[in-house]
């Protein structure tokens, strides 16, 4: 998942931009839209990680709670990366640098943290 996240957002092109392109405005509909892409796709698999918490009743110590916890980790904190930033944090950072968005707070860093949020609930869920 840790490589997944690495690569690139966009998809339209396998092949380095050559540098005169490097300094054209950015696609922001592609950007916001793979943005809402990317944050839909992550709530539908923790979704379906809570539907099968509700059916088989996982405890604390599962295997599944402590990938939620590295999950939530990833998200939030800084340690346990070679940044030394969360993800959040990184995706403030990338996005930022595009000037897609026009309240980076309140579109970036609201829905990243509902994310966070839905993590902490879900984990919650295992006691």
């Amino acid at each position: 998942m840790l490589l997944e996240l690495n690569k690139p957002l966009s998809s339209a092109s396998s092949s380095p931009a050559p540098a005169d392109q490097l300094q054209e405005q950015p696609n922001c509909p592609l950007i916001r839209k793979e943005f809402s892409l990317f944050l839909a796709q992550t709530t539908k698999f923790l979704y379906a990680i809570q539907e099968r918490q509700m059916r088989f009743a996982w405890k604390g110590d599962s295997l599944v709670v402590r990938e939620l916890r590295w999950l939530q980790g990833l998200w939030a904190s800084r340690r346990g990366n070679t940044q030394d930033r969360s993800f959040i944090e990184q995706q403030m950072e990338l996005y930022k640098g595009t000037k897609c968005f026009t309240n980076m707070n309140r579109e970036v860093l609201r829905k990243d943290v509902e994310v966070v949020e839905y993590l902490n609930d879900l984990i919650e869920m295992f006691w």
